[in-house]
This record gives structure tokens, sequence and C-alpha cells, in this order.
């Protein structure tokens, strides 16, 4: 669905939703049945909540609001530092 906008000449402009490519040239206004004008704008097609729609919301969100991680990722424990006998790797540091 696409809305449409339209302006009413006693009340002024208000929306109006309807399929693509079948938005009349006038619409009745909402207020006082009165014909009203399309007016000529992009169409706001609308997305939905899809979870596509809400995982770019959050990613756009994250950019402006971080969320604080307080402790690490679950099933990311530490791996275990290899043990070397090598008596060259003694000497050099430790995390």
């Amino acid at each position: 669905m696409t809305m449409y906008v339209f302006r009413c000449n006693d009340c002024g402009p208000f929306d109006a939703t309807f399929p693509i490519g079948t938005a009349p040239a006038a619409a009745a206004c909402p207020a006082c049945a009165a014909a009203s004008a399309k007016v000529i704008t992009a169409p706001r097609v609308g997305r939905g909540a899809t979870g596509y729609s809400r995982a770019i919301e959050q990613t756009m969100a994250s950019a402006h609001r971080p969320q604080v991680v307080t402790g690490s990722l679950p099933g990311s424990a530490r791996r275990p530092v290899p043990v070397t006998r090598n008596p060259l790797h003694a000497r050099l540091p430790r995390p």
C-alpha cells in the first residue's frame, strides 16, 4: 500500500492509502467529504515490520546509541594457551 497526499480547499492536506497505481485524481476529505485533488509528491511506500527492516533499524540505532556489554558473548570461552617446550618461547611476553 502506498500513501498519497490530497489537499482539501477547506481542511488542508490529508493522507490516503491506495494500492500502487490505483490512486484516483481526487478523493473525499475525511473531515468534510469534499472532493480533494491529489498533490504531486513522491509516493510513500511502507515496508512493514519485517525481520529485515527491524535488523536495519537496530543497526542504525546502534551507531548513535550503542549498548553497553558487560560480559562475553555466549559460547565464546577463552581458548587455552598451547603449551610449548621450546626454550626460546619462555622469553616471550605473556598476556
